[in-house]
């Protein structure tokens, strides 16, 4: 990812969201362009099986709150269900 290299790895934190709407891979890939467009997230991971995505970002760029919005827009609902350093 292009802003990996802004990003201060000293203050990452990990949040796992519970995701509803993912019916197929079409989805998975809508969430996953969504992401790599939003600044301060360093990485993610997306299990359809599970319906949860944990993902490692700088809270100083960017909040849980505007991830979930971010995705809301694909048709996918994101629940936070934890956050950790």
């Amino acid at each position: 990812m292009e802003n990996e290299k802004k990003i201060d790895n000293s203050v990452l934190q990990v949040a796992t969201f519970k995701l509803e709407g993912l019916g197929c891979a079409c989805e998975t890939k809508l969430v996953e362009k969504r992401l790599k467009g939003l600044k301060g997230i360093k990485s993610y991971d997306i299990n359809p099986i599970s319906n949860q995505m944990k993902i490692s970002y700088n809270p100083l760029l960017i909040s849980t709150e505007d991830m979930t919005k971010s995705i809301a827009k694909t048709g996918v609902t994101a629940s936070l269900l934890t956050t950790r350093k």
